[in-house]
């Protein structure tokens, strides 16, 4: 019976010629609901990309709605984490290396150059890398120098006869 009703409602709803109403979404192609521009932004949708207009900081994919109203595009000094850097402001090939204790995803994210367990690690004399005050992989500096030979073993002072 139910069913019965219930299309007897829409077929009269329809035969006036009315539309049923739109809910907003986000791929509708239109500006709605919450949405801060076309099918972004808002609580629901993804957050915008640069150029799109925003309210807060959370309607940008690059986490900064800057004071015009519109997603700021990703750079090295904004103090956020975004865009390509994989910690704040640092790493990810677009921004400069990365200090000690930072996160990183490969050496080249670090000042050092050495990553190790996802963070930037300080330079070591026996690290493989010339990093630090090096002259060269591992010497120079306030490492061994590098001309230097490897000491031999020390002697057993006690001989037998």
């Amino acid at each position: 019976m139910r069913i019965a009703l219930t299309v007897a409602a829409l077929l009269a709803f329809a035969s006036c010629g009315k539309k049923a109403p739109v809910f907003p979404t986000c791929g509708d192609n239109i500006t709605n609901g919450e949405e801060t521009d076309v099918d972004c932004g808002g609580r629901i949708c993804t957050p915008c990309n640069s150029g799109k207009k925003c309210k807060v900081d959370t309607d940008c994919r690059n986490k900064l709605c800057n004071s015009d109203g519109v997603c700021a595009a990703p750079s090295c000094s904004d103090g956020i984490l975004n865009g390509s850097e994989v910690d704040t402001d640092c790493g990810g090939g677009d921004c400069p290396p990365c200090a000690d204790a930072h996160l990183c995803a490969g050496d080249n994210d670090c000042q050092s150059k050495v990553c190790n367990g996802g963070y930037c690690q300080a330079p070591s004399c026996s690290d493989g890398f010339k990093n630090g005050d090096e002259t060269a992989i591992d010497c120079g500096g306030s490492c061994p120098p590098c001309d230097a030979a490897v000491p031999p073993p020390p002697m057993d002072l006690a001989t037998t006869d």
